[in-house]
């Protein structure tokens, strides 16, 4: 369980990591700004499951090996659009449909891990459930309020819904039995073919006034 858990954390930090320095990349921050924000894309949603369910100090702050993957995933990504600023310019577009699907990636692997934290440390099948989703979810809501914009998870494409229906499936599967890691492969690809799939179709809830 260790193991799947470690590897899917590497895979949602670097996903994320990617995500959130395009986005800032995107809103021409400075250096700096690329870091803290690709960095709390990644590591945010985890710190925020730790405090909720009472794992402290965070697992983020413990494993510096995160804060090293995040940090130069951030770094590389600002050194890649730095050098070839006029092919970032005019691949903006094809550069936010990748960002896109990392960033789904990334959801699906954290909403499987933050749940999985949390499986290894309560019984409670709604605070698993949570710890997963606000996994997913936390890092990207703090990067979009320090962007001074709403949260993308609040108004777009089923964001936190999908990450909260891919912690859900894992953790029914688990109680069904199915082995760890074919539980968490499920989970993540739950989470990743629902977003690819509201991305194409432009799924959205509904709001009160449009």
């Amino acid at each position: 369980m260790e193991q799947i858990l470690a590897w899917f954390e590497i895979v949602g930090i670097v996903a994320a990591s990617l995500s959130g320095s395009m986005q800032a990349i995107a809103k021409k921050v400075d250096l700096f700004g690329v870091l803290l924000l690709g960095m709390t894309t990644a590591l945010g949603g985890g710190i925020l499951r730790d405090m909720t369910i009472g794992n402290l100090p965070p697992r983020n702050f413990q494993n510096y090996h995160l804060l090293i993957i995040s940090a130069s995933v951030s770094l590389a990504t600002f050194l890649v659009a730095r050098l070839t600023q006029e092919h970032y310019r005019r691949e903006e577009a094809l550069i936010s449909r990748i960002n896109n699907v990392f960033d789904a990636l990334g959801v699906g692997s954290f909403a499987v891990s933050g749940a999985a934290v949390a499986y290894g440390l309560t019984d409670n099948g709604v605070l698993i459930v949570y710890a997963g989703m606000i996994t997913a979810i936390g890092g990207g809501i703090i990067r979009d309020v320090l962007l001074r914009e709403i949260p993308f998870v609040l108004k777009k494409r089923i964001y936190a819904a999908a990450a909260l229906l891919g912690a859900l499936v894992y953790y029914w599967l688990l109680l069904l039995g199915l082995p760890d890691a074919a539980s968490a492969c499920v989970g993540v690809a739950v989470v990743f073919v629902l977003r690819m799939l509201a991305t194409i179709f432009h799924w959205n809830f509904p709001k009160a006034i449009d």
